[in-house]
C-alpha cells in the first residue's frame, strides 16, 4: 500500500500537490448539484396575506379548489359550472367578462375530422395608452378521466390570481385580456374559435402568454416563443422562469400542441409556459387537488405576473425585433441574437483549432492521438443512450404497470434518474481510463474540445437554439487546453485547469439533463443520457494512467453498484399501492344494434384485475368501435352486462339530389349527455363526398388510411349540444352509405363491476374509465 504521505517524483507529498485538482473537482461537482437543485426545486409559496401586488400561491390555490373538484370535460354540466365560476370571479374583480359561444373544426388528412362547440370566457382590463395588448390564455376544460387540477387548473388559477393582482395596481399602458379557452383537450377548438372570430387582436402589436401543464411539480419552464423573440426577453427576465431555446428546437420537432400553437400559426408572438415534471398523474384520476404542488404554482404565477406587467408597461417593439438564443443560469437569463450563433460557432471552431496548434507546438499532443480520442468519444453518449433504454426496459420488466403512464414517468423517479446518470458517468470514467493508456492528458482534452467545436458548428446550422450548449464549452475548453499546454507537464494545476474549463459545460448541461428527464420521462431516458454522455467526455480531466488502475476500477464499480441500487429503489417504490395506484385501461362498450356489451382494454400493462374483466384477445374490437381502441396497441375484451349509458341516434331529416350526388340532411341527437360523438363511413359502398356542419365543410373520401377496418372516413364531434344538431352528408351514387355512429361518455358504470374497484387501481390513459355505444345506419 502506498503511503499517503509519500513524495512523488517531482517532490512534495502527493496529496498536497494534488490539492488544486481535488478542489477544482469538488467545485465542479458542487456546481452540478446546485444547478440541478435550482432547476428542480420551486420557490416557497407566498401566504394569503402577501401584498396585493404580489402573486400568492395560497390565494391562487383557494381559487383552484373551486374549479377542480371533479372532471369537467368540454360540454359537460360540470364544465358549465366552472365557466360560471370564472364569470363570477372576473366580475368580482371589476372586469366585464363575456362568454363566446362558438364552434370550430379541424380537417384531418390522416385521422378523423374534428368539430366541436366551445364556450370561451374572456375579460379585458383597459390600458391607458394605445400600446397594444397582452393576451393571457389558459384552458378551463379537463379530460374525462380526472379533475384537471394541474392540467390546466393551475393555469386557470394562475390567471385569476394575476387578474386580482393587476386590478389592484394602477392601470397599465397596454390592455390586458384574460382568456379562458374551452375544448383545448379536444383539438384546441376554443382557441381556434377565438382566433377565427377576430377577437385575438393585432398580431403585429399584441403578445400572447399561454399557460399549460402536464406535470404536477417542479419549476415552470418557458419552453416556446413566437417570432421576434428578442423583444420578449425583458418580460422573461422579470419572472425568472427556467428558459432554454433548446426546448423551442425540440418542441418544433414533436407533434405536441397547445393553445399557443393556434396563435403562433396565426402569426402572433408570445411565450408558452408549462410545468412538465411529475407527469405520472397526467390525464388521470389523480390529477387532483391533493397532488398540486403550491410551490410550483407560485413559480408559474411569479413568472407570468412579471412577464405580464413588463409587457403591459412598455411596448416590446415587435416590428424591429429579431430572434434570440436564450438560456438561464441560476436565475439569470442570458440571451443574444440568433444572428450571432453561426459566427460564434465558427469562432469556437477556430479557437479550438488554434488551441490544438499551440498544444502541438508545445509538444504536448500528437494530432493523430487526439483524433483517435475524438473518434472513440462517441462511444460514451451512445452507451449512455443504451443505458437509458436498458434501464427503462428493466424497470418495465419488473413492473409492467410502469408502461401505462402517458408522460413516460412512473411516480418515483428521482433515484432512478440519479442512478442512470451515475452509470453514464461511470461509463465515461472507464472510457477515460482506456484512452489514457495510449494518450496524453492534453491529447484527451484536445479530443473533447474537437468534438464540442464540431458540434457547435453543426448545431449552429441545423439547430441554432441548441448551439449554445456546445459553443461556450468549446471556447472554454480551447482556453483550458491552451493554458494546460503552457503549464509544465507535471504541474499540479493542469488537472485543476481542465476541471475548471468544464464549468460552462456543467452549468449549461446539468440543468438541461434534468429538464429533459422531466419532459420525456424515463421511457425516453436515452435522450438526456446521451447529452450527459457528451458532456462527461469533455468534463472529466485525464491524468497519466497509474501503473495500477485497480483503485480506479474499484471506484467505478462502487459507483455502478450504487447507481443500480438507486434504480432498484425506485422500481420497488413504484409497486402499486393506495397512494400510488396502478393506472389501468378499462372501458365499457355497448353494441346498441345487438344490445350486447363488453369490457375492453388496451395494451398489456393493466394487470390481473383488468384481465378478470377483459381476458380474451380481441383484434376485431376496432371494427365494432373504431373510436375506442387501435389494434396496434393490442386489445382484449370480455362480456359485460347491458346497463344505461349515453347513446346516439340519427334520423334523416331530408334529402335532395343533384346529378349522381345525394345531399342527405341528418339529425343527430343523444340520450343523457355524451362528451363526444363520432360518425364513420364504410368507403366500400357509396362514397361520402363531403359533410357540411355549422358553416364548416369537411371533405369526404378517406381520412383514416391506417385502419384495418372498413371505416376509412370519420368525423368526431366534441361537446355536442343537448338538443342535438343537423349536418348534411353529400354521397355520390344511389347505393346506400353504411355509417356507424358512436357516443362516448365518462360516467363509467362502476356498479356493473363484480365488486368494488381496488384502491390500488385508478383510470389512466386515453382508453380508460369511458363508455362507448355504437349503432349502425344506412342512408
Amino acid at each position: 500500500m502506498k503511503d499517503p504521505g509519500a513524495r512523488n517524483e517531482a517532490g512534495g507529498p502527493a496529496v498536497v500537490r494534488g490539492w488544486p485538482a481535488w478542489a477544482a473537482g469538488v467545485l465542479v461537482l458542487l456546481v452540478a448539484v446546485l444547478s440541478v437543485l435550482h432547476t428542480a426545486v420551486a420557490p416557497e409559496p407566498r401566504p394569503g396575506d402577501a401584498p396585493a401586488a404580489e402573486f400568492s400561491a395560497t390565494r391562487a390555490y383557494a381559487e383552484l379548489t373551486r374549479i377542480a373538484q371533479r372532471p369537467h370535460p368540454a360540454g359537460s354540466a360540470a364544465n358549465e359550472q366552472v365557466r360560471d365560476r370564472l364569470v363570477a370571479r372576473l366580475t368580482e374583480l371589476g372586469l366585464r367578462p363575456q362568454v363566446q359561444r362558438s364552434s370550430a373544426g379541424v380537417t384531418g388528412a390522416d385521422s378523423s375530422h374534428v368539430f366541436g362547440w366551445a364556450q370561451n370566457v374572456h375579460a379585458t382590463l383597459p390600458g391607458t395608452a394605445d400600446a397594444g395588448r397582452v393576451l393571457l390564455v389558459a384552458h378551463y376544460d379537463s379530460v374525462e378521466a380526472g379533475p384537471g387540477a394541474s392540467d390546466d387548473g393551475v393555469g386557470v388559477a394562475t390567471l385569476l390570481e394575476v387578474a386580482r393582482a393587476v386590478t389592484s395596481m394602477p392601470s397599465p399602458h397596454a390592455e390586458i385580456t384574460f382568456l379562458f379557452t374551452d375544448s383545448e383537450e379536444f383539438g384546441l377548438l376554443g382557441a381556434r374559435a377565438f382566433v377565427a372570430a377576430g377577437l385575438a387582436g393585432d398580431p403585429t402589436r399584441d403578445v400572447v402568454l399561454n399557460l399549460d401543464t402536464r406535470g404536477t411539480t417542479g419549476r415552470t419552464i418557458m419552453f416556446e416563443t413566437g417570432a421576434h423573440s428578442s423583444a420578449l426577453m425583458p418580460a422573461v427576465r422579470a419572472g425568472s422562469p427556467l428558459v432554454t431555446s433548446v426546448s423551442r428546437e425540440v418542441y418544433r420537432l414533436l407533434p405536441n400542441e397547445t393553445d399557443f400553437t393556434v396563435f403562433r400559426d396565426a402569426l402572433y408572438t408570445g411565450l408558452n409556459f408549462a410545468m412538465v415534471d411529475g407527469s405520472a398523474r397526467y390525464h388521470s384520476e389523480q390529477d387532483d387537488l391533493s397532488h398540486v404542488d403550491t410551490a410550483s404554482l407560485q413559480d408559474m404565477g411569479r413568472a407570468v405576473l412579471g412577464a405580464t406587467m413588463t409587457l403591459a408597461t412598455a411596448s416590446p417593439g415587435l416590428a424591429d425585433a429579431g430572434e434570440s438564443v436564450y438560456f438561464s443560469v441560476f436565475g439569470l437569463v442570458v440571451d443574444y441574437s440568433a444572428g450571432a450563433v453561426l459566427p460564434l460557432g465558427a469562432l469556437a471552431l477556430l479557437g479550438s483549432a488554434a488551441a490544438l496548434w499551440f498544444a502541438r507546438r508545445r509538444g504536448r499532443l500528437r494530432l493523430r492521438s487526439a483524433a483517435r480520442v475524438a473518434a472513440t468519444a462517441p462511444l460514451v453518449p451512445v452507451g449512455g443512450a443504451a443505458i437509458g433504454w436498458l434501464g427503462w426496459r428493466a424497470m418495465v420488466l419488473a413492473g409492467p404497470h410502469d408502461e401505462r403512464f402517458l408522460g413516460g414517468d412512473p411516480y418515483a423517479v428521482v433515484f432512478a434518474r440519479t442512478g442512470l446518470a451515475l452509470l453514464v458517468v461511470a461509463l465515461a470514467a472507464l472510457w477515460l481510463v482506456w484512452v489514457s493508456r495510449r494518450g496524453r492528458p492534453a491529447e484527451i482534452a484536445a479530443g473533447g474540445v474537437l468534438i464540442t467545436a464540431v458540434l457547435a458548428v453543426v448545431t449552429s446550422i441545423l439547430l441554432p437554439g441548441a448551439a449554445y450548449l456546445f459553443t461556450w464549452p468549446a471556447l472554454a475548453g480551447a482556453i483550458g487546453l491552451a493554458v494546460v499546454a503552457r503549464l509544465p507537464e507535471d504541474s499540479p494545476w493542469s488537472a485543476a485547469v481542465a476541471w475548471l474549463a468544464g464549468v460552462p459545460t456543467v452549468l449549461l448541461t446539468a440543468p438541461l439533463v434534468w429538464l429533459l428527464f422531466g419532459t420525456v420521462g424515463l421511457a425516453l431516458a436515452s435522450a438526456p443520457l446521451l447529452l450527459l454522455g457528451l458532456a462527461a467526455v469533455t468534463v472529466l480531466p485525464a491524468r497519466r494512467t497509474p501503473r495500477r488502475t485497480g483503485a480506479v476500477l474499484a471506484a467505478v464499480a462502487v459507483v455502478a453498484v450504487v447507481a443500480v441500487g438507486l434504480v432498484v429503489v425506485d422500481t420497488v417504490t413504484n409497486v402499486p399501492g393506495a397512494r400510488d395506484p396502478a393506472q389501468v385501461s378499462l372501458v365499457y362498450a355497448l353494441d346498441a344494434d345487438r344490445r350486447e356489451a363488453v369490457w375492453a382494454s388496451e395494451g398489456d400493462g393493466s394487470g390481473d384485475w383488468v384481465r378478470g374483466y377483459a381476458p380474451t384477445d380481441d383484434p376485431g374490437l376496432e371494427e365494432r368501435f373504431p373510436a375506442l381502441l387501435s389494434t396496434s396497441e393490442g386489445t382484449r375484451s370480455g362480456p359485460a352486462p347491458v346497463v344505461p349509458v349515453p347513446e346516439a341516434t340519427m334520423t334523416v331529416a331530408g334529402e335532395t339530389t343533384e346529378g349522381d350526388l345525394r345531399h342527405v340532411r341528418l339529425r343527430i341527437s343523444a340520450t343523457a349527455r355524451p362528451d363526444q360523438l363520432a360518425l364513420y363511413a364504410d368507403v366500400g359502398g357509396a362514397r361520402v363526398e363531403r359533410v357540411d356542419l355549422g358553416g364548416t365543410t369537411f371533405p369526404g373520401g378517406e381520412n383514416r388510411p391506417s385502419t384495418d377496418t372498413p371505416w376509412h372516413w370519420g368525423v368526431v364531434f366534441s361537446a355536442p349540444p343537448p338538443e342535438g344538431f343537423d349536418l348534411t352528408l353529400t354521397v355520390r351514387g344511389s347505393a346506400p352509405a353504411r355509417l356507424l355512429l358512436i357516443a362516448q361518455g365518462s360516467d363509467f358504470p362502476l356498479s356493473a363491476l363484480n365488486g368494488p374497484r381496488p384502491d390500488t387501481i385508478r383510470w389512466g390513459g386515453y382508453a380508460s374509465g369511458l363508455t362507448f355505444a355504437a349503432r349502425s345506419y344506412q342512408v
